[in-house]
């Protein structure tokens, strides 16, 4: 019995030492040290992974829109220089401008221009800003005149000195080759007998200074002056500059001759109800004031200013004087004639007079010959 009591007795716990115990939680600590080491390490890799596949979001994603950038910036760059003009190439209201043409088609050393019919308020000739979009195709001087230098397009910008924000832009196409090693403007000139000046009116209501018949702004024929065509010595010495300008290689022909006060009436009234009378006044004459009711006075081949600058402008400003004419309204002159620059029309006066006005320059007028002004009483 006292075997069985005692198996039965329960057994006295170990006693731990301090020493023991302490070790034993240094363990379980270091444990709960790893084990939070390792969770730290878990989560930063599932950061490291998410924060790997946002990045690769943006990766391609921040290209893509840099691309964009870039594509779209070159063309708000270039929409002032290229598109833009291209679109306003034309009449613009917004402008004050108006233009008689709003492009220009030339081969390479040729010239055209495109003249000015109306002005922002408050602006005028005297305030007109010409440039070119690109010289390396086209040039443009102070008076608009362009000329081509190589082949190509680019635009011609009028602008006003006193409004910079006013402007119109001209499209301008260079082609071909130049022309003017054909021209023959240096030729020498031709060896004729001297073209007598044409006869004197014998009318009342008309202005002579020596043989010379002025017509211009300041003086008049009377309505009923009709000669019925051109004068016939004018007639005859216009024939014989066609056929020097023929031995030239320059065909120069007839456009417009004679006009009767009453066809100029209705040519004048046309342009002032199409561009108001102020702008009319600059190239065309009021009934009685034109010089082609004279009978002597002849528009040649193209009747614009695309005429400009061609191989037959060039041979004709340098050799109509030998045949009795002279360009009536030379380029620069406005304020004097009282007209725009017209490189086709020509004024038969006879070789002396002619050659007066050759010796003074190409550019000089009657008006500065006979020191007389070309201005409207009213």
């Amino acid at each position: 019995m006292d075997n069985n009591h005692s198996s039965n007795r329960p057994r006295p716990r170990k006693r731990v030492s301090k020493s023991t115990l302490r070790k034993r939680q240094l363990c379980a600590l270091a444990v709960i040290a790893l084990l939070v080491l390792l969770l730290i390490v878990l989560v930063a890799k599932a950061c490291s992974k998410d924060s790997g596949k946002k990045g690769g979001d943006t990766t391609p994603t921040e290209p893509a829109v840099t691309t964009q950038l870039t594509t779209a910036a070159p063309q708000t760059t270039e929409a002032p220089t290229t598109t833009t003009k291209a679109i306003k190439s034309g009449p613009n209201e917004d402008s004050g401008f108006k233009l008689d043409k709003y492009s220009i088609y030339i081969d390479v050393g040729d010239s055209g221009i495109a003249y000015v019919q109306q002005y922002p308020e408050g602006s005028g000739e005297e305030d007109e800003v010409w440039t070119s979009s690109d010289p390396k195709i086209a040039t443009v001087d102070n008076l608009g005149h362009v000329t081509g230098v190589s082949g190509g397009e680019c635009y011609i910008t009028l602008s006003t000195k006193k409004d910079p924000t006013k402007e119109v832009n001209i499209k301008v196409v260079v082609t071909g080759k130049s022309n003017l090693s054909n021209n023959n403007a240096n030729s020498e000139p031709q060896q004729l007998a001297e073209a007598p000046a044409p006869p004197k009116l014998t009318i009342s209501g008309v202005h002579y200074e020596g043989d010379t018949l002025i017509v211009n702004k300041s003086f008049s024929l009377p309505s009923d002056y009709n000669p019925g065509g051109l004068e016939a010595t004018c007639s005859e010495w216009f024939e014989k500059l066609k056929q020097g300008a023929a031995k030239d290689g320059i065909n120069i022909y007839l456009s417009s001759g004679f006009r009767s006060y009453g066809y100029q009436d209705q040519l004048y009234n046309s342009y002032c109800r199409d561009y108001g009378a102020a702008t009319a006044d600059t190239f065309s004459a009021r009934p009685g004031h034109s010089e082609h009711q004279t009978g002597l006075a002849i528009d040649v081949n193209i009747v614009d200013d695309s005429f400009t600058g061609t191989p037959e402008a060039i041979w004709l400003a340098a050799h109509c004087y030998e045949y009795g004419f002279i360009i009536r309204y030379p380029q620069g002159k406005q304020d004097i004639t009282g007209y725009k620059y017209e490189p086709w029309h020509i004024r038969y006066v006879g070789t002396e007079i002619s050659q007066k006005i050759h010796e003074h320059g190409d550019d000089y007028t009657l008006e500065e010959l006979y020191n007389i002004d070309s201005e409207y009483k009213s």
